[in-house]
């Protein structure tokens, strides 16, 4: 994704690899974008680590911030929702929801939420809001914002932008699904039956294949037992998890503690993982689906009550994952 201003005031050009050419010249986005707290985005993985501690080659929150905001731009959001969108991650810290093993709950994910508008509050994007005379608490509240946030299975920006940007960088064309995506009465919604139903079953393979597999979860259970020694040894602050990943990595690596050296060295390489009966860990791993609102007849219907092919693969993999064992070997320890 690149951000180029074509030097012409007030005009700044981005061209994003899943949606393609915007000109954007409202002067508050291009101030918004511009400033450290998205910049700073940059460095923050989407997968919670950096590529070379990870199975899995990623992007960052910035690109998937930048590719919210332009989804809700292609979907005649308006422009309080493209900018609530836009900052909607300017709260997450480092490593992403791998702090919800370390600060958060697990089960809500939602360290990130908690903090959200105090992040906002106590950093220039509150003087970019003011100058501009919008309301901060509710740029800051996705309760307002129908097409940004929406509870699970339900369709909305965030969870299309991730799941398509995703895809494409497995190597997947996802330009069908943006094409038949669409905003009806305050939600997104696909026109076309198929399209739904593919896009849903992706969704599932991704759930099954990284989000919920255990090489995802158990890199994200190593990498949080280095960050809470860290803390403990008060060679990190919580303040530092405001920085970028690389940042907090690089001055890990040369710590002398055991078990931080030799976790980020499990980290860097291949893990090898095992069921257990005994000695291991038991992992939670959060289960995640979607349920597509799709337009038929001008009324708007769940994919699963059209669908009963849908409803089945579902149901089998809710059952799949509740059945699941959930104890792994993990690794090195210093007990």
């Amino acid at each position: 994704m690149d951000n180029k201003n074509n030097n012409q005031l007030n005009n700044l050009i981005i061209r994003d690899d899943i949606y393609g050419f915007f000109h954007i010249n409202e002067s508050v986005l291009i101030e918004l974008i511009k400033s450290n707290p998205m910049q700073r985005l940059k460095g923050v993985s989407q997968y919670g680590m950096p590529d070379n501690y990870y199975h899995k080659k990623g992007y960052s929150r910035y690109d998937h911030s930048i590719g919210v905001f332009l989804l809700l731009r292609k979907l005649r959001a308006g422009l309080e929702e493209q900018i609530s969108g836009l900052l909607h991650d300017v709260s997450h810290t480092a490593f992403s929801h791998v702090i919800d093993r370390v600060f958060g709950d697990l089960e809500k994910e939602d360290f990130q939420d908690k903090n959200h508008l105090r992040v906002i509050e106590n950093s220039e994007l509150k003087n970019i809001l003011d100058k501009y005379r919008y309301d901060y608490r509710k740029i800051a509240d996705f309760s307002n914002f129908s097409l940004l946030e929406k509870e699970i299975p339900s369709l909305c920006a965030d969870r299309i932008d991730y799941t398509l940007r995703e895809l494409f960088t497995d190597g997947f064309d996802v330009k069908k699904f943006i094409l038949d995506l669409d905003s009806y009465k305050g939600q997104i919604i696909f026109k076309d039956k198929s399209m739904a139903f593919d896009f849903a079953k992706k969704f599932l393979g991704l759930q099954k294949n990284h989000w919920g597999e255990r090489n995802a979860v158990v890199r994200y259970e190593i990498l949080a037992s280095v960050l809470k020694k860290a803390l403990n040894l008060d060679i990190l602050s919580e303040n530092d998890f405001y920085k970028q990943d690389y940042e907090i990595l690089n001055f890990l690596e040369r710590s002398e503690d055991l078990l931080i050296k030799n976790n980020l060295k499990l980290l860097r390489g291949q893990l090898i993982i095992y069921d257990v009966d005994k000695g291991g860990i038991s992992l939670r791993k959060k289960f995640r689906y979607i349920d597509p609102e799709i337009i038929v007849d001008k009324k708007i219907v769940k994919l699963s009550k059209i669908s009963g092919e849908y409803k089945e693969i579902l149901d089998k993999e809710k059952e799949n994952s509740s059945m699941e064992k959930r104890v792994f070997y993990m690794g090195w320890d210093d007990k």
